[in-house]
Order: C-alpha cells, then sequence, then structure tokens
C-alpha cells in the first residue's frame, strides 16, 4: 500500500509540473504579446496622426508590424518572431537611412526593437509552427548577434561621441610666443585682464601631468547657495591675495597658497521682491592707483594730482557691486570701505534710473575697471511689466564714487550725466554683462539685452530696436559710442548678449594683425568685428527669416548671420529624441504640431512655436576663452530647445498661471499679451531634441575651422522626474559658466550638471582629467602662480545651476596644483 500511494504521488507531482509547464507555455507568450500588440496599437495612432501633420510614414508601418508580431505570439505562432525580426531590419534600415551612424540618434531607434527581437526569438521554443529555419543553432546565432548589438551600444553609451573630430597632428602653432605675460602671475579682472581672454601663460600644469592634479586647499565662505542664490563668480588674484564674492555680496580675501582667511566685508545688502530668488556676484573688479592703464585723455582732470590726493590705505581698492544696487570701494589690504568714494565707500546705483518700488534693477555680473573709470550696467527685470527702470550704463570715477557720464540706448550721442534729480528714459536696453576694454583706443565694449519685455515687441523704442542685442564701443573719456553693431535686427526671444566680448589682435594675410572683438550670442551666432570700426572680419549676411506674427509686432524681413557659429543647425523632424522610440515619437508630432519656419518664427496666440536657439544660449554670460598664443577660440554651449506662444491674461488667471520673470507664465503688462513658455522635453522629462545638448568647441580663428567640438558633462549627477541616474554617460548636457585656457594645452571647466572639474586637451578635445567636486559648479575656473612657485587651478562651487531645491548645494572655493611642486 505505502509503494503504491508513493508512486501515486510521484505520478501527481509529475502531472502538476507538466500543467505549470503548459500553463506557462501558454500564459508567457499571451501576456507578452498582448503588450507587444497594445504598444503597436499606439504606434498606429501615433503614427498616424504625425503622417496627417505631415511626418514620417515609419512609425505607423512600424505598429502595424508590432501588431501583428504581438497577435502572432498570442496565437504561439512562430510568424511573431519572423514578423520581430523583420521589424528590425525595417528599422535599421529606416534608422541608417535617416540619422546616418549619429550613435545617440540611433539608440532610441534601435534600442526598443533590438529587445524586442531578442526575446522573441528566445521565446520559440514556446511557439507552434516550423522551425525549419530557426532550429536551435540559428536561433543562437541570432541570439548572439543582438546581445552584441546591445553590448556595443551599452558600451558606446559610457564613450564621449565628438560632433566634430580633431585631425590627427592637429597641434596648433604658436602665433605669440607672448601671450598673457603682461599680467605677471597674477589674474586681476573677471576674464584675467581687460581684453576678457581668459588666458593663462602658465605650463606648469600640462598635458603631461594634469592627471596627477590634487585639492591644495578648500575654503567654505559660509554663504550657502540656497532660495534662489547661485556661485557664478570668477576669484581674482593680485599679488599675494586671493579676491572673491558670494552671491550676497559678501567679499572675501584669501591667502592664494594656504586658502586663509585675510579679511572679509559684508555689506549687508537689503533683500527685494526680485533679488529674493535671484542672488549673484559673478566678480569684482580691482584698481591701483599706481599701476592703472590711462587711455589717451581723461575725464578726470589732474589725473596725476587726484590719484597722489588718495589716502594710502586705498590707492589700491577692490570695486563690487550689490543685488541692492551699491557701487561699493574697499580697501585691497584691509578689506575696509574707502571713505573717499562715493558717501562713505559707496554710491548709490538707484539715483537716475526711474522710479524703482519692488527694486528691480540690481547688479549680478563683476564691474569693469577701465583705466580711473569704473563702468557698470544693471539687471532689470524681464517680461513682468513696461515702464521698468532705465537700461542705462554709467561711468564713475574709480577713486572718487563721481559720475563721470551716462551712455543712454535712446540718447546715445550725449554723454553727459543728467542733471541731480532727473531721471534716464525708463524701458531702454540694458547691460547687465560684463564689459570689455582698450586702454590703446580708449574705448569700452558694452554688451547690450533688449527692451522688456522680451516677446512683444511691437511698442519699443525706436533706439530699442536700434542697440539691442548689440555690441557698443563707448568712448571711456566721453561717454559716447565711437560705433555699434547689432548682432540682431531686432529681438523677439530675449538674445541679450551677456558673455564678456573678448579682444584680441588677429594675425591678417598682410602679415600684420587686425585687432578685433568677438561677440558671442546666446544665438549661437560669432561676431568678430574690427573693435576700431565696427567691421566684420568674417563674413556677415542677412538672411530672409518668418514674418508672419500678430497684428502690431514690429518683424525684421531679415537677420544677420555670421560665418562662425556653434549649434545653429536648423531642427527637423528627424532631430527629434527621446528615452524610448515611443517618446521619440510623441516629440516629432510635437515638433510638427509647432509652428517652425526657422530661428525667428514669431509667437502667435494658440499655436506654439518652437524656439530654438533658445534664450538661454547659445551661448550665456559665462562667456569664451581664447588661447591668445595660437588664436583659438574655445566657447561651451547651451543646446535646450523651448516653445512660446502669446496668451489672453484672463485665460491665464482662470487656468492658474501664476506669472514670474523666468518662469512658464509671464504677464508683459502694457503689452496686449502674456506669453506662456517652457521647455520643449519629452513625456520622461528627456529633451525633445537629439543630443548633445551642450558642448565645448574650439575654432582657429586664423582660417575660421572648427577644429573639434565633444559633448560637456554625463548624466551622471542630473536628476529626471526626480531620478538621479548615477551613471557617468557623456551625453552632452546644458553647461554653464565658462572655460579657462592655459599655455600648458589645457581648457579647464566645470561649468556642467554633473559634479566635476576637467581638464582637456586644447587639441583634440580630448578629456586628460576630471576631479569630483562636492556639489555642482556654475562659475569659471582661473589660475595664477603663487609665492611657493606653483600654478593653482581655483573654482567656486555652489551647486549646480537651477536645480530647483537647497539639496546638494555648498559655499566652496577650492584650489587644485601638482603635489611637490615648489620653486
Amino acid at each position: 500500500m505505502c509503494i503504491a500511494k508513493r508512486k501515486s504521488e510521484r505520478m501527481a507531482l509529475a502531472v502538476s509540473i507538466v500543467r505549470r509547464k503548459m500553463n506557462l507555455r501558454g500564459v508567457v507568450p499571451i501576456v507578452i504579446g498582448a503588450i507587444l500588440a497594445l504598444l503597436g496599437i499606439g504606434l498606429i495612432l501615433g503614427g498616424g496622426k504625425l503622417i496627417t501633420l505631415g511626418g514620417s510614414w515609419y512609425y505607423l508601418l512600424a505598429g502595424l508590424l508590432m501588431a501583428a508580431s504581438g497577435i502572432s505570439l498570442m496565437r504561439r505562432r512562430i510568424a511573431a518572431t519572423w514578423v520581430a525580426l523583420l521589424l528590425l531590419v525595417v528599422t535599421a534600415l529606416w534608422a541608417f537611412w535617416e540619422v546616418g551612424y549619429d550613435f545617440w540618434q540611433l539608440v532610441p531607434r534601435l534600442m526598443t526593437f533590438i529587445i524586442i527581437a531578442l526575446v522573441l526569438t528566445l521565446l520559440v521554443p514556446l511557439l507552434d509552427g516550423n522551425r525549419k529555419f530557426l532550429g536551435v543553432g540559428s536561433r543562437a546565432g541570432i541570439c548572439l548577434a543582438l546581445i552584441a548589438s546591445l553590448i556595443s551600444f551599452g558600451v558606446g553609451m559610457f564613450k564621449p561621441h565628438a560632433t566634430v573630430v580633431a585631425e590627427k597632428g592637429s597641434e596648433a602653432p604658436v602665433v605669440s610666443p607672448d601671450a598673457g605675460e603682461a599680467d605677471g602671475n597674477d589674474w586681476t579682472a573677471y576674464g584675467r585682464g581687460t581684453h576678457g581672454e581668459r588666458f593663462a601663460q602658465f605650463n606648469q600644469i600640462n598635458k603631461s601631468n594634469v592627471k596627477d592634479l590634487q585639492v591644495a586647499w578648500t575654503f567654505r565662505t559660509g554663504d550657502m547657495a540656497i532660495n534662489g542664490a547661485e556661485y557664478q563668480g570668477t576669484p581674482l588674484k593680485v599679488d599675494d591675495t586671493v579676491y572673491l564674492c558670494t552671491p550676497l555680496n559678501k567679499v572675501f580675501a584669501l591667502d592664494p597658497v594656504t586658502g586663509a582667511e585675510k579679511w572679509k566685508y559684508d555689506p549687508q545688502i537689503k533683500e527685494t521682491p526680485s533679488n529674493k530668488g535671484w542672488k549673484r556676484c559673478r566678480g569684482v573688479g580691482y584698481y591701483d592707483a599706481d599701476k592703472a592703464v590711462q587711455s589717451a585723455s581723461s575725464p578726470v582732470e589732474h589725473v596725476d594730482e587726484v590719484a597722489a590726493t588718495q589716502p594710502a590705505e586705498c590707492r589700491r581698492r577692490i570695486i563690487t557691486t550689490t543685488v541692492d544696487a551699491r557701487l561699493i570701494a574697499l580697501d585691497a589690504v584691509s578689506g575696509k570701505p574707502c571713505e573717499g568714494f562715493g558717501e562713505h565707500g559707496q554710491v548709490d546705483l538707484l539715483k537716475g534710473i526711474g522710479p524703482n518700488t519692488d527694486g528691480s534693477y540690481y547688479l549680478t555680473s563683476a564691474p569693469l575697471v577701465a583705466g580711473n573709470v569704473v563702468i557698470v550696467g544693471g539687471k532689470i527685470n524681464d517680461n513682468l511689466k513696461t515702464g521698468e527702470p532705465s537700461g542705462v550704463t554709467r561711468g564713475f570715477d574709480v577713486r572718487t564714487g563721481k559720475l563721470l557720464w551716462a551712455w543712454d540706448a535712446l540718447n546715445p550721442k550725449r554723454g553727459v550725466p543728467l542733471p541731480e534729480g532727473e531721471n534716464y528714459p525708463s524701458d531702454s536696453p540694458n547691460f547687465w554683462g560684463t564689459a570689455s576694454y582698450d586702454p590703446q583706443l580708449g574705448l569700452a565694449y558694452i554688451p547690450t539685452g533688449n527692451q522688456t519685455p522680451d516677446f512683444w515687441n511691437g511698442d519699443r523704442h525706436p533706439g530699442s530696436d536700434e542697440y539691442n542685442d548689440s555690441i557698443v564701443a563707448i568712448d571711456v573719456n566721453t561717454g559716447v559710442d565711437k560705433w555699434h553693431f547689432r548682432t540682431a535686427n531686432n529681438d523677439m526671444f530675449d538674445y541679450d548678449i551677456s558673455a564678456q566680448p573678448i579682444l584680441y589682435d588677429l594675425p591678417n594675410k598682410a602679415g600684420g594683425k587686425t585687432p578685433v572683438v568677438i561677440a558671442l550670442t546666446k544665438r549661437g551666432q560669432i561676431f568678430v568685428l574690427d573693435r576700431r570700426t565696427g567691421t566684420p572680419v568674417f563674413p556677415v549676411e542677412q538672411r530672409k527669416v518668418a514674418t508672419d506674427g500678430m497684428p502690431g509686432m514690429r518683424i525684421s524681413p531679415t537677420q544677420p548671420y555670421s560665418q562662425l557659429s556653434v549649434g545653429t543647425e536648423r531642427f527637423k523632424e528627424s532631430d527629434m529624441w527621446g528615452g524610448t522610440v515611443f517618446d521619440q515619437l510623441i516629440c516629432r508630432i510635437d515638433f510638427k504640431a509647432m509652428r517652425w519656419e526657422g530661428e525667428f518664427t514669431p509667437l502667435v496666440e494658440g499655436q506654439a512655436t518652437l524656439i530654438y536657439p533658445g534664450y538661454y544660449g547659445g551661448f550665456n554670460w559665462g562667456g569664451g576663452a581664447l588661447d591668445a598664443s595660437t588664436g583659438t577660440l574655445i566657447v561651451n554651449d547651451i543646446r535646450m530647445a523651448q516653445w512660446g506662444r502669446f496668451i489672453n491674461r484672463e485665460d491665464a488667471k482662470r487656468k492658474g498661471f501664476k506669472p514670474s520673470t523666468e518662469g512658464e507664465y509671464s504677464e508683459q503688462l502694457g503689452t496686449p499679451w502674456g506669453v506662456e513658455r517652457s521647455m520643449f522635453v519629452s513625456p520622461l522629462g528627456v529633451p525633445c531634441f537629439k543630443p548633445p545638448f551642450g558642448t565645448m568647441t574650439a575654432i582657429d580663428l586664423t582660417n575660421g575651422k572648427t577644429k573639434w567640438q565633444v559633448p560637456m558633462g554625463s548624466i551622471e549627477d542630473a536628476p529626471v522626474k526626480g531620478i538621479v541616474p548615477g551613471v557617468h554617460i557623456p551625453l552632452g548636457m546644458p553647461t554653464m559658466g565658462g572655460p579657462l585656457v592655459t599655455k600648458g594645452g589645457l581648457t579647464f571647466f566645470h561649468g556642467t550638471l554633473d559634479y566635476y572639474i576637467r581638464a582637456l586637451d586644447n587639441d583634440t578635445g580630448e578629456e586628460l582629467w576630471r576631479g569630483r567636486l562636492p556639489v555642482g559648479g556654475q562659475g569659471a575656473p582661473m589660475s595664477y602662480v603663487g609665492r611657493d612657485g606653483k600654478q593653482y587651478i581655483v573654482v567656486t562651487v555652489g551647486g549646480a545651476t537651477r536645480t530647483g531645491t537647497n539639496d546638494n548645494r555648498g559655499d566652496y572655493v577650492i584650489a587644485y596644483a601638482l603635489p611637490g611642486v615648489a620653486k
């Protein structure tokens, strides 16, 4: 009886196992097939919608094949695998036809279908039908090929894919051996000197040893970058002191070798509704009465006598501005205010700019010290309302604080300041970045913005259109402009020039040198102009643009385009991207549904208009760097498309939109329309257009050719939908800040969304070193040689740009040097 019972139990167990296997064999194909069929139906519906918009037919075909494969799989037919393999072949042919060998374009097009083909090949033993051509050997070969493809894509994701690859043997010849030497071991202005080149002739740190770079010292300021404060500064180093400012406008003096604090000054800024969420200090200025480079004539009578009467404690001074609109002079040795400057060391910059009830005029960028004149502009709130304060640019005596001149786009030839008590006209184009200065010509080069609001231009002053988005060459002695060059004929998209112009003596074909000013624009256009006259050195052409905007808009039929540009290729449907083929399809539908006739397609009501290059850049305030020894321009750019449309303010109120200056809705009070706008991203939160989203590019100015272009930054620390990837995939992310170039053949940069400072090879763009930062950075690195004979690289680090939270923020100043190097 026991033996029979055991046999019966074993038989029941065997039957149970067989039934489970049969159930598995039946359930798995049905579940996977149903998923495929549903996904296929999604592609069919989306593909049909895309076709009605004039888009690609591929997605409809792919959806039909995917649905057919899913239905066959639910019926356990081997045809499901054949259809899946056919779908992969068709997709591969289509993908290579549409985007060639662009790695990141191929990823969403092929990965999904490779995985589907692999799964259905593995499921063949569960399917019914003739397996004559899908025997064990064939299936193994197909699976190995598909797995190899997945591995290849996986490995490729962890490698940078240059968009322009450097030619072999592309080492740049030296054209100016003594470049940078005039500044000695110091960094005395925002862009190192007043030319804004960001070039240091030091080569102690070079390609062969940069891998050994280590942290030399770290300083914590105590001002955390929270609640809208951002560290975007570049420190100065003069003699034996490093000077820097925090977002709250505190100024620190540090020992350049140890990082020890020498002194601190706190201006105790007043918080206003406007600066409450927007606190920055990108740099300070430096003045030495004994070394000031004076231009041909001076706006101050008896210059030597005035200098001689300055107190000894303020012959060397730090000039700083504040987010509550003050200009301050400090003794460089003690940090105490210079009593003879303005009123007890301060000048009120709100005087003369008009009504300012909400603090909407404030300063964020480094002041320019041009000889004995300090030149300042100001930031004005965008897009809230008309009637904002004047955008006047002013020149003050750096020793007394006296207002010497005022340049106003609405009265550009006046020069002399208005009488006490009068206000400069409101709503004029402002200058909110940092300017440059040529002491030989006596000219300061001012980058201007446009009249607010940004997106409606129907009511702008004629002078606003004439001087918007311009480089203006102003005589530092009179405040009168000698010439100006518009980088946009009129602006509807916030294409301010915010980057510091770069001054360079460019070798010419005649064997001499042409003094040029290089204007880097948010449009990605690079205008190289003779800085004596404003005449383009590289060709500029006027191209026709779309003009079909709203009634009342003033739209130019042409816009200027330079021979030199970065990231300005016109979008087409095949450039749309996504994490998968499904959200890529949604992006293509959205793209085809938008208005898009090129860069200057005007906004209208109701239908979204694509905005690219976006209003964050191209090139933003961080600017570029110039290897003055070789004539190589090195720039980082942002590639983030947006969309926008005009909206009735009552409709916006009913929808619950909250107005702000830079958010997704702005009222633009005083104009006919509000404006709704946002980033152009997929449902997964990734950009709807192909990578890279930020690059570093090297351009040989001796011939105008792009030497190399590489993606800048990885997804490692950049949250998407609140999820931080944590893997170092160098996709190329939006950048902020600017580069530093050295004669050691290196470009240093830390304005990426991941937490790294990098050193790139100037000749190839190859990453030679990467150092982990405690949080992200946004400023621009600087370099100097300390009293110990070591070359240092210094960065300010407070967190990656605009994270929207107070997480992962900091207050760091970090210096790097090589170990064991000394005098």
